[in-house]
């Protein structure tokens, strides 16, 4: 009985690591040149760029987003009626829910906003 036991632990034991021995390995595929991931303008000869997101846009995205969406902004009766309204806010919220944002941060996502769905200073 102990035999047959060992007998089988020991068969176990190689069926769990056969796997691995057994899987050929999957390499990455190659890296892509720049150039050639690009999509190509025809006019102009030269790769596209894709937009890449603002600063102000990624901090509103991973802190604002949760719990509102751009609906708030887009809605008649907006709280932001300035562009020094709107960076009141947007400093209100950074320090109610601590995020301990600098000028800087806090600027970034105004500009953003405003660019975005406000445009204060085109009016």
């Amino acid at each position: 009985m102990r035999i047959q036991i060992l007998v089988h632990a020991a068969l176990l034991s190689l069926a769990l690591g056969l796997p691995a021995w057994a899987s050929p390995r999957i390499l990455p595929p190659p890296p892509v040149a720049q150039t050639e991931a690009l999509p190509w303008d025809e006019s102009r000869h030269q790769p596209v760029m894709s937009p890449t997101a603002s600063r102000g846009q990624m901090l509103y995205e991973n802190h604002c987003m949760s719990c509102h969406e751009s609906a708030v902004h887009i809605r008649k009766r907006q709280q932001a009626k300035s562009l020094q309204q709107l960076r009141a806010r947007v400093l209100y919220w950074a320090d109610y829910l601590q995020m301990h944002w600098g000028k800087e941060e806090v600027e970034e996502v105004v500009i953003y906003l405003n660019n975005q769905y406000y445009r204060f200073e085109r009016r």
